[in-house]
Order: C-alpha cells, then structure tokens, then sequence
C-alpha cells in the first residue's frame, strides 16, 4: 500500500520539484543580486541594472507554479499532460493559492489525461491525434472547470477566511501575533498560506503599523536560511542534490526569499515543517517583542540599514530562530543511504565489488591443449584471455 502510493502521488511530486529547482534557484539569485546591489527600495529604482536582475528574476519566480504543475502532469501522462499541467500552474497564479494549487491541480489533470490515454476507444485514423490534440484539448477544457469551479473558489475562500481570522488577531498580544504569523509563513515558505499572514501585515503597513512588516522580514530569512545552513553541517541528513540546493538556499534566505526552501520542504514535509514552523515562531516572537519595524516589504538581511531596533531585536531574531531551526532538522532528519548521500563513493565501492573475469580458454589454445594431451607430454603451452 505505502509503495502504492509512493508511486501514485510522492513520485509524481518529486519529478516536478525536481524540474522546478533551477527555476527557483535563476530567479531567486537573480532578484538576490538586484537587491545587494540596489538596496531594499531596488523595485522602485526603474531603469536601474539592479532593477532589470530584480524584474528578470521575479518574472522567473513567476514560472515556478507552472512548471511545477506541468511536470507533475507529465510525470503521470507524459508529454501530453504538460499543456494542461501549464494551464493549471497559471490558473494557481490567477487565484493566488500558490504550489498547493499547482501540486493537487498537477496531480488531477495528469491523472484525468492518463484516463483518456488509456480510457478513449477511437479509430486507427483518431488515434494518431490523441497525443498532440485530444488529450491537451480535452485536459485543458478539465483543467479550466476543475480550477474556476472546485478548487479555486474553495482554497481561495479558505485563504480568505484565514486572512480576515489572522486580521482580527493584531490587536492582541503582539508575541502571540508574531507567532502566529511565524508559524503561517513556516508552512509552504512563500505559498498560500505565507499569504494569508504577509497580505495582513502588508495591509497594515499603510496604516502606519510597521512592527509585524518587520517581523515579516526576519520571518522571510529564517526557515530557507536555516536550512542552507543544514545541509552543511548535517551533511549525511542530504543527498548531493540537496545539499547542492542548500547552497543556493543559503543566500536566496538573506535576501528573504523564502521559495529557496522548498524543493528540501516539499521533498519531507513531515520532517522538515517542525523545523521551519517552530523556527519561525520564535523568530516572530522575538521580533515582535523588540518592536522590529519597517518600511520596506522585502529585502531580507539589505533591508536591516532602514528599520528599526535591529539590534538587539532583528539580529537576535533572525539568529535564534536559525539555529532553531538547524537543531531540529538534525533531530529530526534521518540519515539518507550512503549511495544518495555520495554518489561517486557509492560508483566506486560498486565497481571495486566486481569479481575479477574468470579465466577462459579460448577455442584456438583448447585445441593444442586437447593435442598435448592426447601425446602425454605434460608440459602444455596454452593461451589463456581474460573476457
């Protein structure tokens, strides 16, 4: 049952993390470098070089979902699912409920395809366009019903449910808010969920209530922050692949973009998410506690020169809620199989386990041999080759 649904549903999920990783790693290194090298305000600064890597990789931010759907599509229904898979990506965008949408709306559409592939009864003549134009046509036509009439108006009204409950909460506690919001921005790291709490906090901005936008910004480089700096200290928790992510995810959280996270959290949401929730709870609470404020939405680490009690308030934040983070993914991980963990390690025990050829004779040494014999001489030249 468990290898069942591996294969129905983690498999399919891992082939489009699998695709998206260099998605997010161009776009997020690209906004990183516009903003180290125009600032925090770097989305206002039109015509600026660091404005055009900051556009560049926001635009690519944008092809995320899509892809990840896509694949998920294709991975279950090969190439004709990946139209359908698209269009369902673009249509999470559309309804703002991020790599959830995309993941379920990837895992219907690929399933719904496969069905047709395998269901259809047509002619020899039909069949040859079940591939390029039915099943897109007939996916599609799925895709659009299944997004604007199930699951896009029910995560879409949950999200807002969630968003308005979140509002109503700003007037208590400040530590309970910002753990709140911690804990909200820990579980998807730039998904639907991250939006409930970041579209109340930014709302608040233009009120002038800068505090929880503060606590988002620290919030915002803790969890993929924590986790770049695991894959280098519990090394044997990551495959070479991810450990190869964590580097990427190390600078793409200092920047505060939080998606570099994600092809780790999505690959072992249940162990990963006590790590990012709990880390980013604590994070929130100290902010929150210190009254971190700012004026600006994003920006990560660059945005600390213009808010305000940065230390002790940001600083002892953001460390406490990374290392938080480092110590339960190293509890809480398991150890990967030697073969994942170093695949040139494992190649190289591989090839040393081999058995060495066995010796055989050849058909031009048996002959002479067989002679030798036949003669009683004792002492044989035979020619022995290694296969």
């Amino acid at each position: 049952m468990k290898e069942k649904l591996k294969a129905l549903l983690v498999q399919p999920i891992l082939t489009g993390i699998s695709y998206f990783i260099p998605i997010i790693c161009m776009g997020g290194l690209l906004q990183s470098f516009g903003t180290i090298l125009g600032g925090a305000d770097v989305a206002e600064a039109a015509g600026t070089f660091a404005f055009y890597l900051y556009q560049g990789g926001s635009l690519t931010m944008n092809l995320v979902v899509p892809v990840l759907a896509a694949y998920i599509s294709y991975s279950v229904c090969d190439r004709p699912g990946l139209a359908p898979g698209f269009l369902v990506g673009l249509l999470s965008i559309e309804y703002k409920i991020g790599f959830v949408g995309g993941i379920v709306g990837g895992l219907a559409v690929g399933y719904f395809c496969k069905l047709i592939k395998e269901k259809l009864p047509l002619s020899k003549d039909l069949a040859s366009l079940l591939p390029m134009l039915i099943i897109p046509t007939l996916g599609g036509l799925f895709a659009v019903l299944f997004m604007d009439y199930i699951l896009g108006p029910v995560l879409g009204g949950l999200q807002s449910y969630l968003s308005t409950l979140f509002a109503q909460m700003q007037s208590g506690s400040r530590v309970v808010f910002g753990m709140v919001l911690g804990a909200l921005m820990g579980v998807d790291l730039g998904g639907p969920v991250t939006k409930i709490g970041t579209t109340v906090v930014n709302g608040l901005v233009a009120d002038g209530i800068l505090g929880p936008e503060g606590a988002k910004v620290c919030i915002g480089v803790t969890a993929t922050l924590g986790i770049g700096i695991s894959t280098i200290v519990s090394r044997r928790k990551y495959t070479a692949a991810q450990r190869a992510t964590g580097k990427s995810a190390i600078i793409l959280g200092c920047c505060q973009i939080a998606e570099g996270g994600l092809p780790i959290l999505l690959a072992d949401p249940l162990r990963v998410w006590p790590a990012t929730i709990i880390g980013n709870m604590v994070t929130g609470a100290i902010a929150m506690y210190f009254n971190v404020q700012s004026p600006v939405m994003m920006g990560g680490l660059f945005a600390f020169p213009v808010m305000k009690n940065v230390w002790p308030g940001a600083v002892l934040s953001v460390v406490a809620g990374t290392l938080t983070t480092i110590v339960i993914l190293a509890l809480v991980r398991k150890n990967v199989p030697e073969s994942e963990a170093s695949p040139r390690k494992a190649e190289a025990a591989a090839t040393q386990a081999k058995p060495a050829p066995a010796p055989v004779l050849t058909q031009t040494a048996a002959q002479p041999a067989a002679a030798a014999c036949a003669a009683g001489e004792d002492d044989l030249d035979i020619s022995i080759e290694f296969e």
